[in-house]
C-alpha cells in the first residue's frame, strides 16, 4: 500500500482565536467597506485605561455581550470622559453619560464612579458608513 506524503508548506501552527470585533472588521473589509489596514488601527488603550476596574451586574454583562460591546470599548470611553471632561451629568444622581467615536462606531456608556472602579449601568453603540463625494 503506497504511503501518503505530507503536503509541504502547510502551517502546523494552531490558529489563534479572534475577537468578535476582529471578525466583524475583517468581514467588513472583505465586503469592501474599508481596507484591512484601516480596520486594524484601533487606538491602543492607555495605561490608565488598562488599569480601570469595571463593575456591572450579570444582566448588564449579558446585554453588552448581546450588543458586542467589549470591556476595552468601555474603558476607552471612560478614559476619554475622565481625561477630557466630555460627559453629561444626570441631576440628582451620580451617573454620567459619555460617548466616543472610534472609526465608524459611536460608543455610549452610562456609568458612575465607585470605590476604585466604575459601575457600568448600560452601554450601546451605533455604526455608520458614509459615502464620500
Amino acid at each position: 500500500m503506497p504511503r501518503r506524503e505530507k503536503k509541504k508548506g502547510r502551517n502546523k501552527e494552531t490558529p489563534q482565536p479572534i475577537t468578535r470585533r476582529e471578525f466583524a472588521i475583517g468581514s467588513m473589509a472583505i465586503l469592501g467597506a474599508y481596507s484591512f489596514t484601516e480596520a486594524a488601527t484601533l487606538p491602543p488603550l492607555s495605561a490608565e485605561a488598562r488599569a480601570m476596574k469595571l463593575e456591572m451586574t450579570d444582566d448588564v454583562r449579558d446585554l453588552l455581550d448581546a450588543r458586542h460591546i467589549q470591556d476595552d470599548d468601555l474603558k476607552r470611553v471612560l478614559d476619554h470622559a475622565e481625561k477630557t471632561g466630555e460627559k453629561l451629568y444626570q441631576v440628582d444622581s451620580d451617573r454620567f453619560l459619555s460617548k466616543l467615536h472610534v472609526q465608524e462606531v459611536y460608543f455610549y456608556v452610562e456609568y458612575s464612579p465607585a470605590k476604585d472602579a466604575y459601575r457600568i449601568h448600560t452601554a450601546y453603540s451605533h455604526r455608520f458608513l458614509l459615502d464620500g463625494p
